[in-house]
């Protein structure tokens, strides 16, 4: 190797070191990982992901994962588990798009012990107004509690597989290069007036000569290689995967729309009872991925964590501010990107067979895959959404007329699934092994 490759070669592995220490000693906003004081305290408790998808091996099912406890550093998978004063719940409602009713159906979780011998013990809950609101009780016990960390995953009544234990961490995201652009992301970093944080804020990773467009000053963006920070920091990051094989007609039973919108919640116990049954509050909500990241400041995670999401004039305020003043989009482009993103449910059709799930699917009509939305563990969910913000994907799908005001160096971040890592596999339960 020649000596000016090698020092080339030293210096980025000492940056990327320095990288990681930031990254591994100090909460890192990525994707939804750390995102408020009260997650960062209690890293049992923080969703970092949530995905719908059709069942690759069955197409009467659709599977649900929700991600918690990020950053698990590799080959430190078998030391985490879940946290037994905490309800992890999936939420459903049923209806057209927009619609602002409240949760009637979950699916819950609560976790018995500590350590390897841990068992998780799954619910189904009816809702009826309140029932399902920001304070929760558990609903009808489904089987007996399952073993921790059995990978094959346990068939419960109703034709329910479940998993739950350590996997690979399969977002992706160019987490250094987004701080950049948007400094106080960052826990650590000042306040930037939610202003971009250079004059040329670019993505790395473009052709050499692309250039941003004549609205945003016309500069290069970046060819320098974007980074996958979760699959190659450090050998790669884990997480604790729940992982639920469901019969699509557990989800939507008779008479009831075949569309439906998913959040997933975390709440911790408190010293209430209600009919002999622990009283949980919520603490954490999850749902569409990088709505509060890039939409809303640090501080105001808080806030959206603790709504309900199509009862949240937090995250509704910061999405029209964000697309007006931030991305400087048209009134007209902002106005649909607000309506699309809010309520902060993830919408799918599960009256659509034998299509993938496409993150936004059921919103764009199809276009961004199929019609039948969810998200699948290798959509391209921060492409899309940098397409839907910055880029011309509202005047292409017609939805307002072109604003001329698109930033082509902010629209891809350019980091496909698996780089650095393979996060998925072809069998139950599709999240690969831990790093």
């Amino acid at each position: 190797m020649h000596f000016r490759r090698l020092i080339a070669v030293v210096a980025s592995i000492a940056a990327l070191s320095a990288a990681s220490f930031v990254y591994v000693s100090h909460p890192a906003r990525s994707s939804d990982h750390q995102d408020s004081p009260a997650t960062v305290a209690r890293p049992p408790a923080d969703i970092t992901d949530v995905y719908l998808f059709p069942s690759p091996t069955n197409r009467n099912n659709v599977e649900l994962v929700m991600d918690v406890v990020p950053l698990i550093p590799a080959g430190d998978g078998s030391h985490h588990f879940l946290d037994p004063n905490v309800l992890y719940q999936f939420k459903f409602t049923h209806g057209n798009l927009g619609t602002t009713a409240p949760a009637d159906f979950a699916l819950q979780f609560t976790a018995n012990g500590t350590g390897p011998d841990q068992t998780v013990q799954f619910y189904e809950k009816q809702g009826n107004g309140g029932s399902l609101g920001l304070q929760s009780t558990t609903g009808t016990p489904i089987g007996y509690p399952i073993s921790f960390n059995k990978p094959a995953g346990t068939l419960l009544p109703d034709g329910i597989k479940a998993f739950v234990g350590p996997r690979a961490d399969p977002f992706f995201f160019d987490l250094f290069q987004f701080f950049k652009i948007l400094p106080d992301r960052l826990y650590s970093n000042p306040r930037t007036g939610d202003m971009l944080g250079t004059k040329t804020p670019t993505f790395n990773g473009f052709a050499s000569g692309t250039r941003s467009g004549a609205a945003s000053g016309n500069y290069a963006c970046s060819d320098m290689p974007s980074t996958n920070a979760l699959t190659q920091i450090n050998g790669g990051f884990n997480v604790i995967s729940i992982v639920l094989d469901v019969p699509r007609t557990v989800l939507v039973t008779a008479g009831q729309s075949s569309i439906v919108h998913l959040w997933a919640t975390t709440s911790t116990a408190t010293n209430q009872r209600n009919t002999d049954q622990v009283v949980y509050n919520q603490i954490e909500l999850l749902s569409r991925p990088a709505v509060k990241e890039l939409f809303e400041v640090f501080a105001d995670h808080r806030l959206t964590n603790t709504r309900e999401p199509y009862n949240d004039p937090a995250i509704h305020y910061a999405l029209s501010y964000f697309m007006r003043n931030v991305a400087g989009r048209s009134p007209a482009i902002s106005n649909v990107v607000t309506s699309v993103l809010y309520p902060n449910e993830m919408s799918a059709d599960l009256s659509q067979h034998g299509v993938p799930a496409a993150y936004l699917g059921v919103e764009t009509g199809g276009a961004t895959g199929s019609k039948f939305g969810g998200r699948g563990l290798t959509d391209d969910v921060i492409d899309i959404s940098l397409g839907v913000v910055f880029g011309k994907t509202i005047p292409a799908l017609g939805l307002a007329p072109d604003d001329g005001k698109e930033n082509t160096c902010l629209s891809n971040e350019h980091v496909y699934s698996g780089q650095g890592g393979r996060q998925t596999q072809a069998a139950y339960p599709y999240v690969t092994t831990p790093h």
